[in-house]
């Protein structure tokens, strides 16, 4: 949820008005583009990150597919931690404000990114992350709470995760206006470390205590 939020709100403040994981987003935003008559450029952009984000499903699907079943499918998060990282690096590189191809490029980049990390937690049936699917979580905590007429014992992961949503996008909004380079950095530190936590439960895993 903080990866998210911080990736996609440096994509949006940052980098030209475009969402890297809401995809709904850019749907809207070119289908407005075309009824306001804009020039075809202007819409581009959205169908440049729809395409990237297909390709990452595409490519994080493929991957999961290669290492086999269970846990070690969720070996792909490591090429969307390859993408956040060498999005950064090239952030930190040259200011993608005054450089329109690096900006497109790492557009583009986010938006794989975000697309394997959906694809990923879609094939494992992750719930209740506000990651791209942050609609699906809060109607899951609106639904299944006594609002809804119903009781769910996952009520407060689902709001950790929106909170958590919320926070990390607040945060990197403010970094964006400085420097994407800035947000997609705590957004590389933090993935990080969930990687270093998804690799040691992986070997607790593979080796069981005797």
């Amino acid at each position: 949820a903080c990866v998210c939020g911080l990736v996609d709100v440096t994509t949006f403040v940052g980098l030209n008005g475009v969402f890297s994981a809401m995809m709904t987003g850019n749907m809207l935003l070119f289908a407005v583009a075309l009824s306001e008559g804009q020039p075809f450029e202007l819409g581009f952009k959205y169908l440049r990150a729809l395409i990237g984000f297909a390709v990452g499903v595409i490519v994080a699907t493929r991957m999961m597919k290669a290492f086999g079943a269970g846990n070690r499918s969720r070996k792909a998060f490591w090429f969307f931690w390859l993408l956040i990282g060498l999005a950064m690096l090239l952030a930190f590189w040259r200011q993608p404000e005054t450089h329109h191809l690096l900006r497109d490029v790492l557009v583009n980049l986010l938006s794989m990114s975000m697309g394997a990390m959906t694809a990923i937690i879609r094939v494992h049936g992750i719930p209740d992350l506000a990651t791209t699917l942050f609609t699906g979580a809060y109607t899951a905590l609106i639904a299944e709470s006594p609002l809804g007429g119903s009781k769910s014992d996952r009520w407060l992961r689902r709001l950790i995760s929106i909170l958590l949503f919320i926070t990390s996008a607040a945060l990197g909004g403010y970094l964006a206006k400085i420097n994407p380079a800035y947000t997609l950095g705590l957004a590389f530190v933090v993935m990080s470390m969930a990687m270093v936590i998804f690799q040691k439960s992986s070997q607790e895993q593979a080796d069981p205590p005797s």
